[in-house]
């Protein structure tokens, strides 16, 4: 009796997986850049205004000067950052698709470290028990244990940080950009995790304890 060809069922298996990994991802980064650029709209629409009641309680003219830079930057330059941030961001998406465990974008500068890992941490801490169920979804989705995803705070303002180089910005200037990201988008950084875990459970991914989880 001729034996049967499985060779084609050995090959479709794992495409037909990396196929469904791909799908899912674009549908859950569709949902939370949806949110992101509501959120960067918000930013876009009252920062300025925060700017100038920043300026009127400084007296330096190096101050004062930095925040009316900034407040010109983000007026002529919001396409231009949206697009960047849109940019970093994608990395980190592709690097769940390929299963890379790894942050793809490069770390910040020392001096910049503390700031982005202070702000990075209030929403680590609240969100504490939402990331280790979006962890677990994405790890489920990987078919391996993940301790990197697109949606931990700190990828955020990683990204948002190597963002701000579009801004023609001196450093300092870019810090306080950050500020503005921290106060006006990731102060509803919950929003977007909420979003990016719903869509995982609308696709049927579900919070697969490690043990679960079947590696390939």
């Amino acid at each position: 009796m001729a034996q049967r060809d499985n060779t084609a069922e050995i090959i479709q298996l794992p495409t037909a997986e990396a196929n469904r990994r791909v799908e899912t991802v674009k549908k859950v980064r569709a949902g939370v850049e949806n949110k992101l650029n509501h959120l960067m709209e918000g930013m876009s629409a009252n920062a300025e205004e925060a700017l100038f009641e920043e300026m009127q309680e400084l007296d330096e003219e190096r101050a004062l000067a930095i925040h009316f830079n900034v407040m010109r930057a983000l007026r002529t330059n919001k396409k231009q950052l949206r697009r960047a941030l849109s940019s970093q961001l994608n990395r980190t998406w592709l690097a769940l698709i390929h299963r890379r465990d790894q942050q793809p974008v490069p770390e910040a500068p020392q001096d910049v470290k503390p700031m982005l890992k202070a702000y990075s941490d209030k929403n680590l801490n609240h969100y504490k028990i939402l990331l280790e169920e979006l962890r677990l979804r994405f790890s489920h989705l990987s078919r391996q244990r993940v301790t990197f995803h697109p949606l931990l705070p700190g990828s955020f303002y990683l990204c948002f940080w190597h963002a701000t180089e579009e801004m023609e910005l001196t450093y300092q200037e870019r810090k306080l950009v950050v500020t503005l990201f921290h106060r006006f988008v990731m102060d509803r950084y919950g929003q977007l995790a909420a979003i990016a875990n719903q869509r995982l459970v609308d696709l049927d991914v579900p919070a697969l304890f490690e043990e679960d989880i079947t590696e390939v």
